[in-house]
């Protein structure tokens, strides 16, 4: 069965020209087959080529809570066995700059995870990791019980773990890491330190890194647009960097 890039949308976070752009950079940096999938509430301005789903949530009440990222858990749903297997899904916030292909490589029984906390933003392999789902490898049939476990009794969950890959990485029967040096963090490894970033702007990927996650705030577009600052008090947010400026130039509509 042919591979999947998938990423979800629900709400008004994120707009189809996001999607778009994330679509559109990792064709540019794949030699590999797949198609490109975008589970939402809303397949407004998406790319043609994007094969657009609602968002499956049979089983379910209602929609799982969009506080602590728990619609994500719906990536885990039974019925997406039917559609496709093998599965690499990035965040919406994921910006491509380098080769993917490494994470689309046969994930077998494992669900391999971005690893969050200290030992990513230390990039200090020594520590601990804790699980992230920004970026997932993982064949669908394998992890049915993610989204079986939470269908059971979602109060539970959202009582128990505060965001919903907390969830994930504590109900996954098998898990790994992807390799530290592929995936930087905007707030943890470019964004400079507080008065610097009056005069230089944040810093380029490494040459290693094959992508960056902006996790929360702030956002790739708002980074991007020119004219509006970027950043919280008390940093300043006015300088923007080239290479996301380009990026952004080259994929947008």
């Amino acid at each position: 069965m042919k591979k999947s890039i998938v990423t979800i949308k629900w709400g008004e976070e994120f707009i189809s020209e996001d999607v778009n752009i994330l679509k559109r950079a990792v064709r540019d940096n794949s030699e590999d087959s797949f198609q490109f999938v975008c589970l939402t509430d809303n397949a407004s301005g998406l790319d043609d080529d994007i094969v657009a789903l609602p968002i499956p949530t049979a089983g379910l009440s209602q929609m799982p809570k969009s506080k602590g990222a728990w619609p994500k858990i719906c990536l885990f749903h039974p019925s997406l066995c039917e559609l496709f297997e093998q599965v690499l899904f990035l965040d919406i916030d994921t910006v491509i700059c380098g080769n993917i292909d490494p994470f689309l490589q046969e994930p077998g029984e494992v669900l391999w995870l971005l690893s969050c906390g200290p030992r990513w933003k230390s990039f200090n392999s020594e520590l601990p990791p804790q699980p992230a789902t920004g970026v997932m490898s993982y064949n669908v049939s394998r992890h049915l019980n993610i989204f079986n476990n939470f269908a059971k009794d979602p109060n539970y969950a959202y009582n128990a773990f505060d965001i919903e890959q907390e969830f994930v990485g504590s109900t996954a029967i098998e898990i790994d890491y992807f390799d530290l040096e592929y995936v930087q963090s905007f707030k943890y490894h470019l964004r400079r330190q507080y008065l610097v970033d009056l005069f230089l702007p944040p810093q380029a990927p490494h040459e290693k890194s094959r992508m960056v996650a902006f996790h929360g705030y702030p956002r790739p577009r708002q980074v991007a647009n020119i004219g509006k600052k970027w950043a919280r008090f008390p940093r300043t947010g006015i300088n923007r960097p080239t290479w996301l400026t380009d990026y952004w130039n080259l994929y947008s509509d």
